[in-house]
């Protein structure tokens, strides 16, 4: 979710704590990650900052809908998005950030090594092989004919 950068810190808190409580309310377990203070790609309602968080949490799929819609009524949220989180991935799949004093986000160190260990793995070319002129103009005649892609 993304808060409007004109509140303070105090505000901004406050209100995400709002948002927590009214997922609490609908009996969902519950953890806050508070991501900071960030430029926003575009403005928003004339907005060119926000809190970022992100919150996740467990309850039934009937309540989503409700959720959706006591979120889209608070009047300070500025974008909330609710995806699905899958806890199966594996470490170099599931990238943990933090966020530093200065507002900085960065990948969590251990996770950063995996990731590199996964991108030695050397991509083998595969094997030019040569083709005639023959076989690339019979292609290039049963495309033009409309023997290869159906429809066209």
């Amino acid at each position: 979710m993304v808060l409007p950068g004109t509140l303070d810190e105090k505000e901004a808190e406050v209100r995400s704590a709002e948002v927590l409580a009214l997922l609490k309310e609908s009996d969902a377990e519950a953890t806050i990650h508070n991501l900071g203070k960030m430029r926003l790609a575009y403005p928003i309602k004339q907005i060119r900052y926000g809190y970022f968080y992100t919150i996740i949490f467990s309850v039934s799929p009937e309540m989503l809908k409700s959720i959706q819609s006591k979120l889209g009524l608070m009047r300070d949220l500025l974008r909330a998005m609710i995806t699905e989180f899958n806890s199966q991935f594996t470490g170099p799949q599931k990238i943990s950030y933090s966020t530093d004093e200065t507002g900085v986000t960065t990948m969590n160190d251990s996770m950063v090594e995996e990731v590199v260990e996964e991108e030695k793995e050397e991509i083998k070319p595969k094997a030019a092989t040569k083709v005639s002129m023959q076989d690339i103009n019979k292609k290039l005649d049963e495309i033009l004919d409309g023997d290869i892609i159906p429809g066209v």
